[in-house]
């Protein structure tokens, strides 16, 4: 199903119209819709689409050699049946094809080949900068594993370092997006949905799985996929990241499964993990920089470069539910003891959500219009004082409070009160504004009158978030 890349379409049709050859690589998560974009791309143009499967070269040949006999014979002489003994001479063979007319070449899960043929891509890169100039070829190399492709494409020290023309990380779905394509093929209540995008996150693979499995209950839903005896989620923590991080997997797990715990310092996951803390901090550093699976977050006052105050959290809303409530319970999972699992995952859901949440109202914050354009949105602490929403520039500041409940106005005066008392706290000057966001918030219009940004569910979910707010 394809759905909403039209700027990532946009780029690439822009690409392949220009004349000569172009090296582009897309690289993103696994599910995030790499493969669907790069056929989109494909349709109605000359093209071979190559998957590179784990597999011996040769019978990577015959495939390869069925598809270029599919798409590629009207335009070769009767006579002439290309028959290829090696990678190299299918890659040499497509180049000098090009000569003659544009053609697009997708090699899909491209990192494949350090696995297939680890000197292959000596040789292409060789054949590439030797015939490029003469031919008319788009080059597509998609990949799956983040790490491994940076390492391919970026590292000095490999073969096609420097070659790539074009660079496209495909990301998930935001929010927003993800809400719009989730209905395109069913109904989701605003409730549920929240529920569901914090553990499923904006992968396309992955929201695709309501269309079977969601029936008007987000957490029936959740036990089916991910706990369930036949969960088809259950495992792809595993399929997904034990080849990406090697052998040392065990410990990257680790330090993933503490920090979607809540030890986000890197104290707090030495000692959770048991793994010295200068190793940690060699992890982390992996985790954040390299395979991009962690994030750094610093106080929203704080320099980034200077600070000390630094809490890790996981960027992905899936690999973030996946090791706080399937990993973390893999042995009850092993055991089949579904009731213990159950129980962690009712007890300790709605705590998990409020801080999805959070994040979500903090990346509303940062779209509309507050009255002012902050340098900064973020969350702030300090020695146990914590404010989930702080935005300012050099005059203004927003302090805001995010609530995964429903709200009286009684409850949220109440709010509003510790807030402002936390504000003074925060070493900000300027004029100071108050807000708030919960699911629902009775007395709403009252609060807004009285000068507080008052934000329900509601409001996030039917505003598009590239639009000046009503609510400033």
């Amino acid at each position: 199903m394809f759905y909403d890349r039209e700027r990532e379409l946009e780029k690439l049709n822009s690409v392949h119209s220009q004349p000569g050859s172009t090296f582009v690589v897309i690289y993103g998560r696994r599910r995030v819709g790499k493969t669907a974009l790069a056929r989109e791309f494909l349709r109605g143009k000359l093209g071979l689409y190559f998957f590179v499967g784990e597999k011996d070269e040769a019978l990577l040949l015959e495939e390869f050699q069925e598809e270029v006999e599919k798409n590629l014979s009207g335009y070769l002489p009767g006579y002439l049946k290309p028959r290829f003994s090696t990678l190299e001479e299918l890659f040499e063979f497509i180049l000098d094809f090009s000569r003659e007319r544009k053609i697009v070449v997708v090699f899909d899960e491209f990192q494949n080949f350090r696995f297939v043929k680890p000197s292959f891509l000596s040789s292409l890169q060789k054949l590439w900068d030797l015939k490029k100039d003469d031919s008319n070829l788009t080059l597509l190399a998609v990949g799956s594993y983040v790490g491994m492709m940076k390492r391919i494409f970026m590292d000095r020290k490999e073969p096609l370092f420097g070659r790539a023309d074009e660079f496209m990380k495909l990301k998930p779905f935001d929010f927003w997006k993800a809400y719009g394509f989730v209905r395109e093929f069913t109904e989701v209540s605003p409730r549920d949905f929240v529920e569901l995008y914090s553990t499923l996150g904006g992968m396309p693979r992955y929201l695709l799985y309501l269309k079977r499995y969601y029936s008007d209950n987000a957490r029936k839903t959740l036990n089916e996929l991910f706990f369930d005896e036949f969960a088809p989620l259950k495992e792809e923590g595993f399929n997904v990241l034990k080849l990406e991080f090697g052998r040392y997997y065990r410990s990257y797990f680790s330090i993933l499964e503490a920090v979607s715990l809540g030890y986000v310092t890197p104290k707090e996951i030495s000692d959770r993990t048991g793994l010295k803390i200068l190793t940690v901090g060699k992890y982390l550093s992996e985790l954040t920089n390299h395979y991009e699976y962690l994030m750094r977050e610093v106080p929203a006052t704080e320099n980034p470069k200077k600070t000390r105050k630094v809490a890790y959290s996981l960027r992905d809303e899936f690999f973030n539910f996946w090791f706080r409530f399937v990993y973390h319970n893999y042995q009850h999972i092993e055991e089949g003891d579904f009731e213990a699992i159950i129980d962690d995952f009712e007890r300790k859901f709605p705590a998990f959500v409020g801080r999805e949440y959070e994040k979500i109202v903090r990346e509303f914050v940062r779209q509309i219009n507050l009255g002012f354009k902050p340098l900064r949105v973020g969350r702030w602490w300090h020695k146990g004082e914590e404010i989930d929403v702080v935005a300012y520039d050099r005059k203004n500041a927003l302090f805001m409070e995010v609530k995964w409940k429903d709200l009286t106005k009684k409850d949220a005066l109440k709010i509003l009160k510790d807030l402002q008392r936390k504000s003074n706290i925060v070493p900000l000057r300027g004029e100071k504004k108050y807000g708030i966001a919960a699911r629902s918030i009775k007395g709403k219009e009252e609060l807004r009158e009285e000068g507080f940004l008052v934000v329900e569910l509601e409001d996030i979910l039917n505003q598009s978030p590239l639009s000046p707010s009503p609510l400033s």
